[in-house]
């Protein structure tokens, strides 16, 4: 082991101990627990309950898999939340100075925070999608409804969800080492992942191209397996997989450059 990696190991383990110290951290996750299953749950109780009195075009827009998931949509601004404080709670208090005295090397210190933060959100996400998924599932089988994970389309779309989740904590991480204030940073967040669409939308006349970045239209493919067919402002498959890694890519590249950038 070189020198540089035991200094990112001790620079991981750091972060990892500021994390759980916290008590943002856990008041963070239990506000995405509660709102991304117990929404979730309530929707497809609801559909079972209703299913014998639906009309056929309901019936026909269901998805057995997507209903479980309706929490996540208020659910992912926790996941933002969480990613954001990761980082900009410590130029907020200014630690961030002596974590850059411990390690002068700001790289090693970006490097640790983001493996940190998105090991966390990424078994957390998913951890999330499967048990939205398997209590979704308990409630339609009353009404015959379920299905499995072996089913065609289901696996992919439950770690569709919980990928995404891990996604939106990484760009609010992102957000928070570029804007460097918590209130910003999370309203920046919040603008990418709820008013994009909007605003996508306006260019509609000229491109559907913005229609296919936006985030939240990325989610709606991934996190279903019954995709709208033909639908020109939703992406394809494969463009709502390419859209969280440029996401994530941007996101970090962007925080890198900050953090490397400027005290």
């Amino acid at each position: 082991m070189t020198a540089h990696d035991r200094v990112l190991r001790r620079a991981v383990l750091s972060e990892w101990i500021k994390l759980r110290s916290v008590r943002s951290t856990y008041l963070t996750l239990l506000c995405a627990l509660l709102m991304g299953l117990v929404l979730g749950w309530v929707d497809t109780a609801s559909a079972a309950h209703n299913w014998p009195t639906m009309s056929a075009g309901d019936r026909a827009g269901f998805d057995p898999v997507g209903d479980c998931f309706t929490g996540f949509v208020i659910g992912q601004l926790a996941f933002g939340v969480l990613g954001v404080l990761a980082v900009s709670s410590e130029y907020r208090t200014g630690s961030i100075r002596t974590t850059f005295t411990a390690v002068p090397r700001r790289g090693t210190v970006f490097a640790a925070k983001a493996l940190v933060i998105g090991a966390v959100a990424l078994v957390l996400g998913e951890c999330m999608a499967f048990t939205a998924f398997f209590l979704g599932q308990r409630n339609l089988a009353h009404a015959h409804l379920s299905v499995g994970l072996g089913d065609p389309g289901v696996l992919r779309a439950v770690t569709g969800a919980g990928l995404y989740l891990f996604v939106v904590a990484m760009v609010g991480f992102g957000l928070g080492a570029v804007i460097r204030h918590t209130a910003g940073a999370v309203a920046g967040m919040f603008g990418l992942v709820y008013l994009a669409y909007g605003l996508a939308r306006a260019f509609d006349n000229w491109s559907y191209l913005p229609d296919h970045l936006v985030l939240s239209n990325a989610s709606d493919v991934l996190a279903q397996t019954h995709i709208p067919p033909d639908s020109p402002r939703t992406p394809s498959l494969g463009m709502a997989f390419l859209d969280l890694a440029l996401y994530l890519a941007v996101a970090l590249a962007l925080g890198a450059w900050r953090v490397r950038r400027d005290p």
